[in-house]
């Protein structure tokens, strides 16, 4: 772990990657696709139909590969926005738990149990 900051320690984290201009650009249609999640419509068609809702979607064959196998680490260093990530996530019962344990390549049990041994005695402690 690095130097502590006002909102803790800094610890690295596998598969965070910085957001620049070139990887937001390169992400975008696949961040507007995410976002459009916040249909129900879409959910649905989603969760229903992934392949007729990807046909349909004007992604590159890339991004679509990402899609069908959920791969929300890859997405996030496509370019994708957390936020958009976070929406596809809930479409498929991804709890946000569950994708910061799949961030570290853990499971969602050992994610909590660290994340509690890292959180003791701070005022954030869960």
């Amino acid at each position: 772990m690095d130097q502590d900051t006002l909102l803790g320690p800094v610890a690295p984290i596998r598969g965070l990657c910085r957001m620049s201009t070139e990887r937001a650009q390169r992400g975008y249609p696949l961040t507007r696709f995410l976002c459009g999640l916040r249909h129900a419509r879409q959910r649905e068609a989603l969760v229903n139909d992934l392949e007729g809702c990807l046909r349909d979607s004007g992604l590159s064959a890339l991004e679509k590969d990402m899609l069908r196998r959920r791969d929300f680490v890859a997405m996030l260093d496509h370019g994708a926005a957390t936020v958009a990530v976070a929406k596809a996530c809930r479409a498929w019962g991804v709890s946000l738990v569950e994708l910061g344990a799949l961030g570290r390549g853990q499971s969602a049990q050992d994610f909590i149990t660290e994340r509690k041994r890292a959180n003791q005695g701070q005022p954030w402690a869960f």
